[in-house]
């Protein structure tokens, strides 16, 4: 089994484009879905979501999912990118009180629960996301992948029709055999990276299967944290 030769960015300051220079061409931001699910009760602030709504979310599909862009318009925001703000309060509350936006996340917390909206978990894949992540690799030809724990460790191969199985784990990190592609989500972050070769890419979109965008030269894990002017409606 080849061992994993990428991992995600070291600090939140190291854009992504230059963090993988020679060994991917794009980087797609991807989000997390929040989940509609409104026959089971909500979890408290800060609890995980139930292992019965992750595994009914994937059983019943798309259907359940409410995009970020959804969630920005709902909430009166100008773009997704303030719904990264606002969820960087929740969990474990990674972002320096100075970077933070409180009202923002009271208000998506207050709408999520009106409308009884999961918010995503943090450092994980949401159901929905694993449904598309089994097609977006199948459709890169991969039948098989190798998967890691976060920061790489415990490395092993993993079927791709498995990231379909109704109560399956897919974990954070996801290599290409052929080291085309790589797939990561940090431990503390609500959205995940997707880079790829020109190739790749070429085989498959990562914008046909997930909401996101695809990073720019400046890109970085402070996107719609750290800087507060005209860029953050740019997503």
């Amino acid at each position: 089994m080849t061992e994993p030769v990428f991992s995600y960015p070291a600090n939140d300051d190291d854009t992504y484009l230059s963090w993988y220079s020679g060994a991917f061409s794009s980087v797609f931001v991807a989000t997390n879905p929040f989940i509609r699910m409104p026959d089971f009760p909500l979890n408290p602030q800060g609890k995980w979501m139930p292992d019965e709504v992750n595994t009914l979310a994937k059983q019943r599909g798309p259907e359940t999912g409410v995009s970020w862009r959804e969630i920005s318009q709902l909430c009166g925001f100008p773009s997704i990118a303030h719904v990264n703000r606002a969820l960087r309060l929740t969990g474990s509350k990674r972002i320096v009180n100075d970077l933070a936006c409180s009202s923002d996340t009271k208000k998506m917390l207050s709408i999520c629960k009106d409308r009884h909206l999961f918010v995503p978990d943090e450092g994980c894949y949401s159901p929905l996301v694993q449904i598309a992540l089994a097609r977006f690799v199948k459709r890169l030809g991969h039948d098989e992948v190798i998967v890691a724990d976060h920061f790489g460790t415990s490395p092993r191969q993993m079927r791709s029709e498995d990231f379909l199985l109704p109560d399956g784990f897919v974990p954070p990190e996801i290599y290409a055999l052929d080291q085309s592609a790589y797939l990561s989500i940090y431990t503390d972050y609500h959205y995940f990276l997707v880079c790829q070769s020109k190739r790749s890419i070429s085989v498959a979109n990562p914008m046909d299967y997930f909401e996101g965008f695809f990073a720019d030269e400046n890109t970085n894990d402070l996107w719609g944290v750290g800087d507060l002017g005209d860029s953050l409606n740019d997503h």
